[in-house]
Parts: structure tokens; C-alpha cells; sequence
């Protein structure tokens, strides 16, 4: 493969959050405050727990866990003026080249946008792009991109703008200003999305209008590799392992022992939305498989879990593991006094499909003193219809603490409960979703995974008097006090227009609709929509809840850690390790120092 001169700043690699929901926390051997009923800490020798003894984690560990950073140019449209065509000889070649291949070039008639049109056009600018495919991500993963101006050129802002679809690749750096591009395992696009907020939190993490974060902008084009490598090489207990773990998920072949020391694995499709909480499960499946022997371990775990320093998450998982027939003994512990039993052993019940474990759940959901409700709520989320979750989690939209009434709106839009009423507004520019409740009025938005607004409460509206400037001078909202409806003027300052007036109606959902959706007009002449990118519509959300000319409590979801910290050197692997047509794992991954490295097998 011939070289491509590309020069890649070192400050660009930083870590991206929120870029899949995948659960890793298997990986962080817990044990519990007795007292409190609290989850911390990390144990000395988890490999003294029978959650660890006889597991595969103690014959093998995971190769694969690693992020893959990936990277390419692309063009971000729709800035107005505040683009540039400036850009390397060398890229914009590369680009006409990548762009030329786009089923929106492939016409060549009169009037056609060519790639060197859209490339030199001052409403559009070139940026580097760059994102981390999750571990164990499955062909069609999202994850975040984060897009940076070129340095150098005379772009000024891309706010509002549209990051143009992209190829992103793995390199290998040859030298400080030479990379070989590899396979394109990713590609990106998508509105581009930045913190509103940033000027309000600090000089560490003030904004930089040159940089953004198109959310849940890359999608993944294959299925990363993962296996289990054996401590001890061994065509026996390699194939010993493969047949659990396919016997423990059927229905699919799962696992495949492709040689004494490599387990090749496949996240099965029940498991694809969320790959690490199967990797866990394979981590904890007990290898023997002699008469008597998982009965009498349940019971054993039975006893461990109730005394002190114990690893509940993976007896939890252990127990998760060995499958239905542990139900007759966990049933036991439900109730048990010590709310960290109570909890671990309802989940696992609830993950297995029994309706009485549900119901602890939902216990535990309601007990604003067990600490255990967030989790509770979660987990009732991802159960469905076991234990008929959806009215309890309704109640708790009208929970006092706000964060108590979020994990419950997330959890039945997990669900996909019916109560939720959703409609896509502006085709991606992200999804409006109205809740009813009778506690106070809350406006939530999404920073990750996807761009949601909420509208929790009851005739949440607008109300007068109001005047609201946006600081990007893209639109205004005004009305008086006697005013039937609210009027709101499309701005643009640059070409020194003004729309004419455009009422709307007080109601929070159609402002933020009209606002929101693609600029058009209906059958009957009326403006529909004013495109305004989300980043602009949340922080306008935030400033009118906090004038009081909504009335609503606006929450943001939790900062990233970019957000909170600004760039930070990068955490996934080296990317020419995974270059390589062959295999996506050449290397051998060390286990955690926190946990046990795999053992000999015993004879």
C-alpha cells in the first residue's frame, strides 16, 4: 500500500466518552460496605472467591479490550461565511479522491456540486477527524467523533455546521509527518454538537469554536476481533471452554477454538447492544462440568456472598452464568437484610426472567435510603416486560430528586414504554420526547449516545413577558403580556436579513418543533421549521429556565470527561497493532493488574 504523506497534530489524539453504552465495570472486582449497603473498593485476592475459582478468567483472559483509535478528513458544511477552502495539496487530493466515490458526486450534468466546488465553497471548511471504535464493537456501532479545524486556515467557527460523510481509518506512523493509512473500518457524519456551556465552567474548559463533537457521529463498518487467550496452551481445554460457553448461549456458535492458545469469540445478537455484559458473563461461566458440581457452587456462593469483603458483582455474574436453574436459591436472598445480598441477587434474577425478582427491584428502586436506586432503575429498564416494570418506573417520574425522575425517564425509554410520545425533529437533528407527570416540570437534554430533549411535566410552556436574543444572533423569541402567541424572527446577521414575525404557540414542544425542524413551509403556506442545530436550541432551553420564561428546571446530562477536562492524551491502543488484514489483535493484551492472571489449568 503506497504511503500518504499525513500530518496529524499529537494534540489531536485525546480520549472520547460517551461513545458507546457498554459496560465495563466487570473489569473492577467490587466489594460492599455491610453496613450501608454501598458498592466500593477493590479487593486484594479476588482469586480467593469461588466466583473466580474454576472460571474461564481463571484458564484464559480477553484479547481485545482495547479502544481503536481511528482518524480521516472530512468536510463540514453549512457555516455560512465562517468556512474556508483553504487547505494542504496534498489532503484536498485525498478528499476530491474519497468525495468522488459518493453516490452525490457520481452525476457529472450541468450544475452538478463537484467534491472541488463543496471543498473551495467559503460555507464549508476541511477538518480532521478523529474517534475511538469501542472494545468488542459489532458492525453498525456509533461512537463519537471529535472534529478539528485544520490548524492554519482561516476558518472561524464550526458552529451549526454538518460534518460531511467521511472514511475513517487506522495508521501507522512511519515518522513525525508520515503515516501509512490503513483499512477504513469507520465512517462519520452528523450535526456537530459542542458545550454550550463551557464559557460558564471555567478558563480549563473554555470553548474553542474551531473544535465540536458530531455525537454518536462514527459508525463502525466491521466487527472488531475478540478471543480468549489461554495462560496454558492446551487443545483440550481450549475446546473444553468453546463448548461451554456455546452450550451456556445456543442457539449460536459463538465461540471457536482456533488453536491451543485462542478462543475466537462472536457476540451473540441478544448481546450486541451492550457486548460487556456478554464478555463478563464469558469471564464468569464455571468450566467443569461434572454431575453435582454447578448445584453444589450456587449453594456455595449462596454462603460467600453473605459474609464480609465480597466481590457481589461477580458472584452476581457467576451466578448470571450458570443460568436458571440457580432461581430456587437466589429466591432466598431476596429479602435478605443486608440490601447489597438483596440487590446483586434480584438482578440476577430479573436478567434470568423471574417476575419475583422484579418486584425487589422495584423495592429497591423506591427506597430513597438503600442505594441502590439508580441501579435498580437501570436494571428495570433493560428487563422489558419481566415483572410488568413500566408502572412502578412511571411513579418515579414524580420522584422529588430529579436525577431519581431522569434514570426513570431513561429507563422506560429504554423500555420503548408507550407513555413516551417521540417525534423526530428536523430528520437528524435529534429526537423530541414528551413525558406527562405531575411533579414539577423538567427539561432534560441529552450530550451522548443520542440527541434527546425531554419535556417532563404537565402544559409546559413559555411565558410572558419574553425576549430572548440568541447569542449566536440566529433567531429571537418575543412577546408581552397580553400577547395571544409568541413570535420568533429567523436572523441573519452576516447577509442582514430578518424573517418576517412567526407565531407560534406558548406550548413548549411546538416552539422547540418549529425551531428545530428542517427550514420549510407546509401545504398551507406556514413556516415549519427554522434549523436551528441542537447545540444552539439546548442552550437557549437553559437561559429561558433560567429566566423563568419557561416553566421548567432545565438538567443537562453529565459532563464528558473532555468537557470537564479538556483534551486528554490518548488511552486506546497504538493504531498500526491493528492494521493487519488478518487479524485485528496481533498482540497479546496483558490482564488487568487488578485482577488474577489466568492460572494453569488444573489436571
Amino acid at each position: 500500500m503506497a504511503a500518504h504523506r499525513i500530518i496529524l497534530p499529537s494534540a489531536f489524539c485525546l480520549v472520547l466518552t460517551g461513545c458507546a453504552s457498554i459496560n465495563w465495570s466487570f473489569l473492577e472486582p467490587k466489594k460492599a460496605d455491610t453496613e450501608s449497603g454501598k458498592v466500593h473498593g477493590t479487593l486484594a485476592h479476588p482469586a480467593s472467591s469461588l466466583a473466580y475459582r474454576d472460571t474461564v478468567a481463571q484458564y484464559a483472559w480477553i484479547e481485545g479490550m482495547r479502544k481503536m483509535q481511528v482518524r480521516g478528513y472530512g468536510v463540514v458544511v453549512g457555516l455560512g461565511d465562517r468556512g474556508s477552502g483553504q487547505c494542504p495539496r496534498q489532503i484536498r487530493d485525498l478528499l476530491i479522491q474519497e468525495l468522488a466515490k459518493q453516490p452525490e458526486f457520481q452525476s457529472s450534468g450541468p450544475g452538478e456540486l463537484t467534491p472541488q466546488q463543496l471543498i473551495d465553497s467559503p460555507g464549508s471548511a476541511v477538518v480532521q477527524v478523529q474517534g475511538e471504535i469501542p472494545a468488542a464493537a459489532t458492525r453498525g456501532t456509533r461512537f463519537d467523533l471529535y472534529v478539528q479545524a485544520l490548524p492554519g486556515t482561516q476558518t472561524q467557527s464550526l458552529n451549526g455546521g454538518r460534518l460531511w460523510p467521511c472514511s475513517l481509518r487506522v495508521y501507522r506512523d512511519m515518522a513525525e509527518d508520515t503515516s501509512i493509512p490503513g483499512k477504513v473500518l469507520a465512517t462519520g457524519q452528523g450535526p456537530l454538537f459542542r458545550n454550550p456551556f463551557a464559557d460558564e465552567a471555567g478558563a480549563a474548559t473554555k470553548r474553542n469554536v474551531r473544535n465540536a463533537v458530531v455525537i454518536s457521529g462514527g459508525i463502525t463498518r466491521e466487527d472488531r476481533r475478540v478471543r480468549l487467550m489461554l495462560a496454558q496452551p492446551s487443545y483440550r481445554q481450549s475446546g473444553a471452554i468453546a463448548q461451554r460457553i456455546n452450550a451456556r448461549f445456543t442457539g449460536e456458535k459463538i465461540a471457536a477454538a482456533e488453536s491451543p492458545s485462542y478462543i475466537a469469540l462472536r457476540v451473540p445478537a441478544a448481546y450486541r447492544a451492550d457486548p460487556g455484559h456478554f464478555l463478563a458473563l464469558v469471564r464468569h461461566l464455571y468450566v467443569p462440568n461434572h454431575s453435582g458440581f454447578l448445584e453444589q457452587r450456587c449453594r456455595d456462593l449462596a454462603k460467600e456472598i453473605v459474609g464480609p469483603d465480597t466481590l457481589y458483582e461477580d458472584i452476581a455474574l457467576a451466578w448470571e452464568g450458570i443460568g436458571r436453574p440457580v432461581t430456587p436459591t437466589i429466591r432466598d436472598l431476596y429479602g435478605h437484610a443486608q440490601k447489597s445480598v438483596s440487590f446483586f441477587s434480584a438482578r440476577t434474577g430479573v436478567r434470568l426472567g423471574d417476575d419475583l425478582a422484579a418486584e425487589t427491584l422495584i423495592r429497591h428502586a423506591s427506597d430513597a435510603d438503600g442505594g441502590f436506586r439508580l441501579e435498580a432503575i437501570e436494571e428495570l429498564g433493560r428487563a422489558g416486560a419481566v415483572g410488568g416494570p413500566y408502572r412502578p418506573l412511571r411513579r418515579l417520574l414524580d420522584d422529588p430528586d430529579p436525577r431519581i425522575r431522569v434514570a426513570a425517564y431513561e429507563a422506560l425509554h429504554r423500555a420503548r414504554d408507550e407513555l413516551i410520545a417521540a417525534r423526530r425533529i428536523g430528520e437528524d437533528n435529534f429526537v423530541l420526547e414528551q413525558v406527562p407527570t405531575s411533579s414539577e416540570n423538567l427539561i432534560y437534554a441529552t450530550r451522548s449516545g443520542d440527541r434527546r430533549i425531554a419535556i417532563l411535566g404537565t402544559d409546559v410552556k413559555c411565558e410572558p413577558p419574553l425576549f430572548y436574543n440568541d447569542p449566536g444572533e440566529q433567531f429571537l423569541l418575543s412577546a408581552e403580556e397580553t400577547d395571544a402567541t409568541l413570535t420568533v424572527f429567523r436572523k441573519a446577521p452576516r447577509l442582514g436579513i430578518v424573517s418576517p414575525p412567526i407565531p407560534v404557540h406558548y406550548d413548549l414542544g411546538a416552539l422547540v418543533s418549529l425551531l428545530g425542524n428542517a427550514p420549510e413551509k407546509n401545504e398551507r403556506g406556514e413556516v415549519r421549521g427554522l434549523g436551528i442545530d441542537y447545540c444552539t436550541l439546548v442552550q437557549a432551553l437553559h437561559e429561558l429556565c433560567r429566566l423563568r420564561a419557561v416553566n421548567a428546571k432545565f438538567m443537562l446530562e453529565s459532563p464528558t470527561t473532555i468537557e470537564m477536562f479538556g483534551p486528554l492524551t490518548p488511552t486506546g491502543r497504538p493504531e498500526y497493532e491493528e492494521t493487519s488484514e488478518e487479524s485485528n489483535e496481533p498482540r497479546p493484551s496483558e490482564p488487568r493488574p487488578s485482577e488474577p492472571r489466568p492460572s494453569e489449568p488444573r489436571p
